[in-house]
């Protein structure tokens, strides 16, 4: 062989093994620190408020039952539960609960998405209960706590109740 084609045949080796070494790296730091989470977070804002439009509108309008269910049961006589989002990246947003189910975390089918790294995809849910509203944890990574303790089943909230995913805090008002 020559010269040359043992040289190139050299580099080829040493880029080979380099690779593998990025390869491993990559795998280790998946390991230790989960999957990467999306940092697009304009388009997945974006997409969010393209999906809340039709519910603002609706409700704006005056409409008994806006597009997704979120709206105050029919009756007049008691305000609709509102959830406010006390903490976190996105503090200030509150969201107005209707008489279905609300799944909170960070896939994009959520009812509430929430733009948190400690979040699951799908964290926890929201429900109605017996005219009161129930939290529950659905096999979260981290956990979902009510009032600074960890809940381990559904768990009741009463109006001003305080309950944390990740780094986000929310409460519930009536």
């Amino acid at each position: 062989m020559s010269e040359f084609t043992v040289t190139v045949l050299r580099f080829a080796l040493f880029g080979l093994l380099w690779l593998f070494v990025f390869l491993i790296a990559g795998v280790l730091r998946q390991d230790l620190f989960g999957p990467r989470v999306p940092r697009n977070r304009s388009a997945r804002r974006k997409g969010r408020a393209a999906a809340e439009a039709p519910v603002a509108a609706a409700v704006s309008a005056g409409s008994q039952q806006p597009p997704g269910g979120y709206a105050a049961p029919s009756g007049g006589h008691r305000p609709a539960p509102t959830l406010v989002l006390t903490s976190g990246a996105q503090a200030g947003m509150s969201l107005m609960l209707g008489t279905g189910q609300l799944t909170i975390g960070r896939a994009e089918d959520c009812g509430l998405i929430i733009d948190d790294d400690y979040a699951s995809s799908r964290h926890a849910r929201v429900y109605p209960q017996a005219g009161s509203w129930v939290l529950e944890d659905t096999n979260s990574t981290n956990g979902t706590y009510v009032h600074g303790s960890r809940i381990t089943g559904p768990v009741r909230l009463d109006p001003g109740s305080r309950f944390t995913i990740g780094s986000t805090t929310m409460e519930l008002r009536a």
